[in-house]
């Protein structure tokens, strides 16, 4: 009789001569510090990162909402490891996003 066992999600470890973004469930590693874009996004549950490339994750359907910018199409992506959540990615804009250094350089909002 043959016993089939599930096997392991192989896991990519990142340079430990970096600092690193990892899962806060199961430590699974995530992005070099070196990947981070920004840390001024705003999500359902609070501050958001920005990576420019990632590690570990799994990606979701890509579905419409509405965020701050307008809408767009976003895929959830969560930990391989653990399955935890970890936020979303871009697949595009479907509106055109206005600039908000455009915006801040006028005296006045547009109506």
């Amino acid at each position: 009789m043959v016993r089939m066992t599930r096997s392991k999600t192989f896991q990519a470890y990142l340079p430990s001569c970096h600092r690193t973004y990892s899962c806060i469930h199961c430590r699974a590693h995530l992005a070099n510090h070196d990947e981070l874009i920004s840390k001024s996004f705003q999500g359902s549950q609070g501050r958001a990162y920005l990576f420019n490339s990632v590690v570990n994750v799994g990606c979701g359907p890509a579905e419409e909402r509405v965020l701050l910018t307008g809408l767009h199409a976003v895929a959830d992506i969560y930990c391989e490891n653990c399955k935890t959540t970890l936020g979303w990615k871009y697949e595009h804009a479907l509106r055109a996003v206005r600039s908000i250094k455009r915006a801040s350089s006028s005296s006045s909002w547009p109506t």
